[in-house]
């Protein structure tokens, strides 16, 4: 009986994944013998050291099996975590669906990373808010069409705001019904609609996606890597690019968050296994989001990486730039109270 358990134990999938340290990626640097990022259409500077983008590697999940021995195995390993699938995807996912889910999410993140530096830079740009996909029978079908340009909202402007996705989610959820402004084929049209209950809460029924007009190019050589955690760190390499100077004074950094356009820095998963990977690099300074803190010094050998917290942009900038001299009293401290969060339509 023993040995049937044993066997069912090795033979049998469970409904879990490990995250395990994945890949790391220097962003001044190159990947597959090619710039991972290129900035043109301004000057740009030589840069120096590392601003590594990390990376977690998943075992299981849809069209993937684990296995109880996998599990036990991670458990005891320390570095790999065991989470249940089910708190990630749906239980019909398919493999090719995630594929495509992190390829977009890594998509969005360098257009959004790139507008984040600009902010920072204080490079003017222009945003525009369309419409990306309408759910059939929604309260959006037959009046909205993909590529409508959202021009406001209830009386309210999503024209060039960064903030625009944010603002017409709340107005659309708040809302008994929604008025809209939008450009199709370069008119406007006026549009009156009554939100219903679409996955438990108030929409309309609409994707949406930022389409960037940048007074820069800019060009990420990033193929078979997905999600949207390396925002910060896109962000923090092409502001180093176009600023005098090297940011890392040589130095070895890396780091991970989820960005918007305005800079805030937020949560992602994978933070032990990210704080692992980079130490394993050699890297002596790693940039953590706020809500991320209390998991990465639980992870993070202190003796050998030093933990900053970011909040912003401009918190990761800064302590980069300290760092580089050498200075680490203004860098701000993760504790253990700071909150952890795991990431998990209109």
């Amino acid at each position: 009986m023993t040995y049937l358990l044993i066997a069912l134990a090795v033979l049998i999938p469970i409904p879990y994944m490990l995250q395990l340290p994945g890949p790391v990626f220097n962003t001044l640097g190159d990947y597959q013998g090619k710039p991972m990022i290129s900035v043109s259409g301004a000057q740009t500077y030589p840069t120096s050291g590392e601003i590594d983008m990390l990376t977690v590697a998943v075992s299981g999940g849809p069209g993937r099996d684990t296995y109880a021995t996998q599990a036990l195995g991670a458990l005891i390993d320390g570095q790999e975590t065991v989470v249940p699938t089910e708190a990630y995807y749906p239980l019909d996912t398919t493999r090719e669906q995630v594929t495509e889910a992190n390829t977009v999410e890594m998509t969005s993140s360098q257009d959004v990373a790139v507008a984040a530096a600009m902010g920072e830079l204080d490079m003017p740009y222009t945003v525009d808010l369309l419409v990306d996909e309408v759910t059939p029978g929604s309260p959006a079908e037959g009046k909205l069409n993909k590529g409508d340009r959202l021009v406001s909202v209830n009386g309210t402007s999503l024209e060039n705001d960064s903030a625009a996705p944010a603002t017409m989610s709340t107005t659309v959820q708040d809302s008994d019904t929604v008025d809209l402004v939008v450009e199709r084929d370069g008119s406007e049209v006026d549009l009156s609609l009554d939100p219903a209950t679409i996955d438990g809460r108030n929409a309309i029924g609409i994707m949406m996606r930022q389409q960037f007009d940048f007074p820069v190019d800019v060009s990420f050589n990033v193929e078979g890597i997905g999600g949207p955690s390396a925002g910060t760190m896109f962000a923090l390499a092409i502001v180093d690019e176009l600023t005098p100077g090297s940011m890392t004074g040589g130095k070895h950094v890396a780091g991970t968050g989820e960005i918007d356009p305005a800079g805030t820095v937020g949560p992602i998963g994978g933070a032990r296994q990210k704080v692992a990977a980079a130490t394993a690099k050699g890297a002596t300074l790693f940039l953590s989001p706020a809500e991320n803190c209390a998991e990465v010094i639980g992870a993070a050998d202190q003796s050998q990486i030093t933990v900053a917290r970011i909040d912003t942009l401009d918190d990761a900038r800064s302590a980069v730039e300290s760092y580089a001299t050498g200075d680490t009293s203004q860098l701000k401290s993760c504790t253990s109270g700071d909150t952890t969060n795991e990431k998990g339509q209109q």
